[in-house]
């Protein structure tokens, strides 16, 4: 992943760490998506990322990875926990976007793949309108360590999908 937030993956690469956001994500809308769709508050919503991610890799002549499945903790998450782990898939995008500025200066040829990572782009506001949803609905101390536990439960996921890109 530093490789990627210097701008220094050529497009194999790029692919590759495609693909595996598409897996992670893949699997967890999969899994999560009646919930997903019932997720909303203070004008916001989960935007879904397996589109974009398949846009992208269709734009550089690539097929996604079969999906993920979450961990068994984390697909039977209360929703506090579920919270969390949108947590960290929303937080994501901010991080993308910086990615997405990166890669158009220092690998101008992968310009076209980029809407996963400028999907932030789209809805500037949207973090801050998903953590005043977030306040709201994680109201209690108990809820807010469920979420705790959600969103490292999401690092760790992350982390085990992402751990075999390349170390360039």
């Amino acid at each position: 992943m530093q490789a990627l937030g210097r701008g220094q993956v050529d497009s194999a690469a790029y692919a590759q760490i495609l693909r595996r956001h598409h897996a992670l994500l893949a699997g967890f809308e999969a899994q999560l998506s009646d919930w997903l769709t019932t997720v909303v508050g203070n004008g916001w919503h989960y935007r879904r990322r397996v589109p974009a991610l398949r846009e992208d890799l269709r734009a550089l002549g690539q097929q996604p990875d079969p999906p993920v499945a979450l961990p068994s903790a984390a697909a039977g998450a209360d929703d506090a926990a579920r919270w969390g782990m949108v947590y960290v898939i929303e937080g994501s995008q901010l991080g993308g976007r910086m990615i997405a500025r990166t890669l158009r200066r220092q690998q101008p040829a992968l310009a076209g793949a980029l809407r996963y990572f400028e999907l932030a782009d789209d809805d500037p506001a949207g973090w801050r309108r998903f953590q005043a949803a977030l306040d709201r609905r994680l109201d209690t101390a108990s809820a807010r360590a469920a979420a705790i536990d959600g969103a490292q439960t999401m690092f760790a996921h992350f982390h085990t999908c992402l751990a075999a890109e390349p170390h360039l």
